[in-house]
């Protein structure tokens, strides 16, 4: 009898711990030319600022940047897949000043973006 006490004692343990969620944000940029680079030059800097937010702002998990392989059928030219500890690191990410200095690179420069940001 003890050990199935033991094991519902266990189970209402995990049913009622909080359970971190973590928070995948997936964006996607079609880029232009501008700023004196062309649009590659502006993808290869987009991925170094971007990645350059992964050591500086708290939260973050995972962060992985791909540009568009040529010759392969893209629609846009970088991608962003991060996963952060908790929706409220998602926000800070957001105001970060890390995260505003890729914003002003791209305003000048974007011609589309589309994001997704779900529970794992």
């Amino acid at each position: 009898m003890c050990v199935l006490h033991a094991l519902r004692a266990d189970r209402d343990a995990r049913s009622t711990a909080k359970v971190n969620v973590l928070i995948r944000h997936i964006v996607m940029w079609k880029l232009n030319e501008g700023e004196g680079r062309t649009r590659e030059q502006n993808a290869s800097v987009l991925k170094e600022k971007l990645e350059a937010c992964r050591d500086a702002v708290p939260g973050i998990v995972h962060l992985e940047v791909g540009i568009a392989t040529p010759g392969l059928d893209s629609t846009y030219d970088v991608v962003l897949v991060s996963d952060f500890t908790d929706k409220a690191a998602l926000d800070a990410y957001q105001v970060h000043p890390a995260h505003q200095a890729v914003k002003a690179f791209l305003a000048p420069i974007r011609e589309a973006r589309q994001a997704v940001d779900y529970e794992l």
